[in-house]
């Protein structure tokens, strides 16, 4: 999703390039909204307050301008001060500034600031995305299968509450009922208009960050003045409804600092009375004439604007989308410029608004520095106008880190749900008036209902000024059906697509309608009915139908098989999912299957494997009862570092038609793990078993071969060092290890060993007349956005009778 990001700032930055830079509609100071009741209240409390110092000193302003990443020179600079005794009597910011600058006003000295951007993990908060663990199985494979989903509303009725004017929405989108037929003439518009209309108005909705403002302001989450808090707070943002800086002097803090850093087109907008709000530097980078207004005597900035750039300076993302934030902001931040009593820049020209990784975040906490250790004369000039004061007090008690102290709670409450959904999330939340709780209790609260799916954004907030607080979840409902496109490119099948239509597939409760189809040397058609409800598993009906050619690219040398085989096979299932027990997500019930050869052919023979079955019988209907179970924990799904991956399968095939077969069972399991050792290099076993206990039909043979297990047959085993399939015995083991080396970030090198034994009876398997197949190669794979492009050299001995068993495979995207 790197890429992705990249490109949306791109957008972004075309979007921003729309603004006039310099235009002669800018005035000075910065159009603004009015000030509401509680915003002229607050102002008059902070010049009551200025007012009073004034009678013993004169009163000092920080101002912090925005920057991104460069926004950590602020805690070097706070931390200078606070080393030489500069008092601060009111911080006011933009974008980061305004972040920096409200967790200072909300209590946090500079070296507690230090010490929480350096452990944020800034590229997770700059995200929506939930661990792994958090997502329900059938999602996690969803999400693994198709690069391109499309969300989109149908029902009116949903829309409405997908509109709600809530804080930071996706936008207010006014979708019609989807009408089709020729003899509407609107159809064309109506389209449009649900799917465009269901486009998010930002890459990122902005909630893991919104989370991390909460984490860091227990204690001040209700709406209130921000001339209250510990040190007297001002923020600045855009409305893109009337174009004017918004002042937040009131409200609540998380809303105004969650706003003051909506970067257009990458964040959501916050959404909040009537504005849609994104950042402030679009209208005030550096607000220091609201300093001034309030009563500052003497005015501190911190200035991150770039200057002019020269042609070579301006190479990437962050380097185009700085330039065009500061280009808006400009005439004003010139006009700031000229109020300071000083003005603290540090040399930051090497490094970018994206510039957050934990190096640059040291260097630039230091350059800040070192940027107000070189106005120590000025600073030291300042100091001798206030006078020996050794900073000022907290004008009340700091903000409670919830990351790093638990905090008591009288219960919780879910907003911006419908009752039943209330109903279904809370049977999995066990908390009572009194308990106490951390905030890993609390985000994998948050985390579990966002892996739903069913909401654009979920967040919580503690309400209240002490304990026990009230824990709210806030919840934004979002679209309820998808879209989604899944690509391939390998040297099997060449070209493969996959196409899915989901009908309310994101809700909690109801009925869903899924339709799966796959474009390619190997078609594939399916449908799905489920029923969810409260309480009770999940019933699912479902079909499908595949025609599948497996000697298609017979053709090419190095990817031939040992058996050429077409056939259709269609699948009707009904069964119950959702069975829990312990990790393993369970499901279990009816299957009927019809398997049909088309064609077989074993010019490459493979003896006491194909040869004695009878065409006739080949191809007949099959009725059977199963149960599955699997387990995944792993924190990703193509390139793991931790967590391990178990399942089972066991089916009774008890009916045959046209053809009588005498019932047979089939029993396989596999498990996978990663062993980490260091960064860059793990250790990955794993083992798969499958055992047909009688006579075995060719629907339900055992196969192993190629890199995607499933690829032709359900039950086929991937086997490195033969591409395609090759028919196995019915007893069948099948060990493999990956060496894995991550050489460069997101570049995988792995050796990878894998041995393969079968047989047709337990007796044999132990004897010397099992079969032996062994395999190795060497892959090389980049993690891209669009899913992993891999290249391998393989060998093995059941292909030694072609080009000595030799070969490769090339693949571009996700499996399916």
């Amino acid at each position: 999703m790197r890429q992705t990001v990249l490109i949306l700032f791109l957008v972004a930055a075309a979007f921003l390039s729309g603004f006039p830079a310099g235009a002669a509609d800018v005035v000075y100071p910065v159009p603004k909204r009015p000030y509401s009741r509680n915003d002229s209240l607050a102002i008059s409390e902070v010049r009551s307050m200025m007012d009073s110092i004034r009678r013993h000193r004169p009163t000092v302003a920080l101002v912090l301008s925005g920057g991104g990443a460069k926004g950590a020179a602020h805690i070097g600079v706070i931390k200078y001060l606070e080393s030489i005794g500069m008092p601060v009597d009111m911080v006011l910011g933009t974008s980061m500034g305004g972040l920096i600058g409200g967790l200072y006003a909300l209590g946090y000295n500079g070296a507690q600031l230090d010490s929480i951007i350096r452990t944020v993990d800034w590229e997770l908060a700059l995200s929506d995305r939930v661990p792994r663990r958090f997502i329900s199985y059938s999602e996690m494979k969803y999400k693994e299968r198709y690069v391109l989903t499309i969300p989109f509303y149908y029902r009116q009725k949903d829309e409405k509450v997908a509109s709600a004017d809530v804080d930071f929405s996706g936008g207010q989108e006014e979708n019609q009922p989807l009408q089709l037929g020729a003899d509407k003439t609107e159809t064309a518009d109506i389209i449009k208009t649900n799917l465009m209309g269901s486009l998010p108005s930002g890459y990122i909705k902005g909630q893991n960050v919104y989370n991390l403002i909460a984490a860091l302001s227990v204690g001040y989450q209700d709406s209130l003045l921000f001339s209250r808090l510990p040190v007297p707070f001002a923020c600045v943002a855009t409305d893109l409804v009337k174009g004017e800086g918004v002042f937040w002097h009131s409200g609540k803090m998380t809303t105004a600092l969650r706003s003051t850093m909506s970067i257009p087109g990458v964040f959501a907008p916050v959404k909040v009375d009537g504005m849609v709000l994104v950042d402030g530097g679009m209208r005030d980078n550096f607000p220091v004439s609201e300093a001034r207004s309030l009563g500052a005597d003497i005015v501190i900035g911190v200035d991150l604007g770039s200057d002019d750039r020269k042609y070579d300076e301006i190479n990437n993302i962050g380097d185009l989308f700085g330039q065009g934030v500061d280009m808006l902001g400009r005439p004003a931040t010139i006009a700031n410029r000229r109020l300071l009593d000083l003005n603290i820049k540090p040399e930051l020209d090497e490094y970018n608004m994206m510039s957050f990784d934990s190096r640059s975040i040291d260097i630039i906490i230091d350059r800040g520095w070192k940027a107000a250790e070189n106005c120590a004369v000025t600073l030291a000039y300042l100091k001798s106008r206030v006078g020996s004061d050794a900073g000022s007090p907290l004008h009340g008690r700091k903000a409670v880190d919830f990351s790093a102290v638990p905090v008591t709670v009288d219960g919780i409450e879910i907003r911006g749900v419908s009752d039943k959904d209330r109903a279904i999330l809370m049977r999995d939340i066990h908390i009572e008036p009194g308990d106490t709780l951390t905030k890993a209790d609390v985000e994998g609260i948050v985390a579990r209902i966002y892996g739903t799916k069913v909401f654009e954004f979920v967040t919580y907030e503690m309400e209240g000024s002490g304990e026990p607080y009230h824990l709210v979840v806030n919840c934004k409902k979002g679209p309820v059906h998808r879209f989604g496109v899944g690509l391939r490119v390998d040297t099997e099948e060449v070209v493969a697509v996959m196409l899915n239509l989901g009908l309310n597939s994101y809700t909690l409760a109801g009925s869903k309608f899924d339709f799966t189809a796959k474009i390619g040397t190997n078609p594939y058609l399916g449908v799905k009915y489920s029923y969810d409800n409260i309480g009770i598993p999940t019933l699912n009906l479902a079909a499908s139908v595949k025609w599948t050619n497996i000697d298609m690219l017979d053709a090419i040398g190095m990817t031939a098989t040992n058996m050429g085989l077409k056939y259709f096979d269609t699948v009707q299932e009904a069964y119950l999912s959702k069975l829990a027990w312990s990790l393993f997500d369970l499901k279990g019930g009816l299957r009927n299957r019809y398997f049909m050869v088309r064609s077989l052919s074993n010019e490459i023979t493979f003896p006491g494997y194909i040869d004695g079955l009878e065409y006739g019988t080949l191809s007949n209907d099959y009725l059977s009862l199963f149960l599955d179970g699997r387990a995944d924990t792993f924190d990703d799904g193509y390139f793991p570092h931790s967590g391990f991956s178990a399942g089972f399968n066991y089916e009774w095939v008890f009916s045959g038609a046209p053809n009588r077969i005498t019932n047979f069972h089939v029993v396989s399991a596999g498990i996978k793990g990663i062993v980490p050792a260091r960064k860059v290099f793990s250790f990955i076993p794993s083992a798969s078993v499958r055992f047909v206990l009688g006579a075995s039909p060719l629907a339900y043979m055992n196969f192993a071969g190629g890199s995607i297990a499933g690829r032709y047959f359900d039950q086929q085993m991937a086997f490195v060092g033969r591409n395609n399939v090759v028919p196995m015995r019915n007893i069948l083991t099948l060990f493999r290890t990956d060496f894995r080396f991550e050489v460069a970030r997101n570049h995988y090198l792995t050796g990878i060993v894998n041995y393969a034994r079968d047989s047709d009876t337990l007796e044999r398997y132990v004897s010397e007349s099992a079969g032996n197949w062994f395999g190795a190669g060497v892959e090389y794979a980049y993690n891209a956005f669009f899913g992993p492009v891999k290249a391998d050299l393989h060998w093995s001995n059941i292909s030694r009778d072609i080009n000595g068993g030799i070969g490769f495979y090339i693949s571009i995207g996700y499996n399916f």
